[in-house]
């Protein structure tokens, strides 16, 4: 968690030196110190910290990496018709996360990964928010290579490189695991992000400037 945590964000220095004067590389830097954060509340969980105070904070965070991601696809693409939906989505669950009593009842640390115990009924429908958003991006990019040149595409393709990155180990290790990977979702598909943060700081964010410059 520790390697991780700092892997992430020195990438995030790295896209900030390198990219921080446009909105896309502002939030490529955002996503990648989420991603960071979470890894820092992982750590935090397993160190014997207060389980249920930090899990709350964790999930406020991964709360906002689908819309984050959601608004880079859209810049990226120039359909921005899902952005205020994802971003108003995000900001009610953060709400309930940090302020609904026991909308997280407790987290234990697995030493890879953790087992976080949200109310059922937030679970469900959290969920419904999450891979929604997630297979909404999926769809964008999917219509914006088919609908685009190759030099264009070749950006959508590295975005969509990035999305499977996570989801399909994410839907492996859920089909043979269900159990264990629904409670510990949000831990290993983060740890998988790992892959989606080297792509997004070497290949989107390098692709989209160059796709920007060779525009203009």
């Amino acid at each position: 968690m520790l390697f991780t945590f700092c892997t992430e964000i020195l990438l995030a220095l790295y896209v900030f030196w390198r990219y921080r004067m446009s909105m896309f590389g502002k939030l490529s830097v955002l996503m990648l110190v989420l991603l960071g954060s979470f890894q820092f509340v992982e750590y935090q969980i397993c160190a014997g910290l207060d389980a249920v105070m930090w899990s709350r904070l964790g999930f406020a965070i991964i709360t906002v990496l689908p819309a984050l991601g959601l608004h880079l696809i859209a810049i990226a693409t120039g359909k921005t018709h899902f952005v205020k939906f994802g971003y108003t989505l995000m900001a009610i669950y953060i709400a309930i996360f940090l302020f609904v009593p026991k909308a997280i009842t407790d987290a234990v640390c697995g030493g890879n990964y953790i087992i976080f115990y949200p109310q059922p009924a937030i679970s469900w429908t959290y969920s419904a928010y999450y891979f929604g958003l997630l297979l909404i991006g999926v769809w964008e990019l999917i219509e914006g290579i088919l609908r685009n040149p190759l030099r264009k595409s070749e950006l959508f393709l590295w975005m969509l490189a990035g999305y499977g990155s996570f989801m399909i180990p994410m839907g492996i290790v859920y089909m043979l695991a269900p159990v264990i990977a629904w409670n510990a979702m949000p831990s290993i598909m983060c740890g998988f992000a790992l892959l989606f943060a080297v792509i997004l700081a070497f290949r989107i964010v390098p692709d989209y400037y160059k796709l920007k410059n060779m525009n203009q």
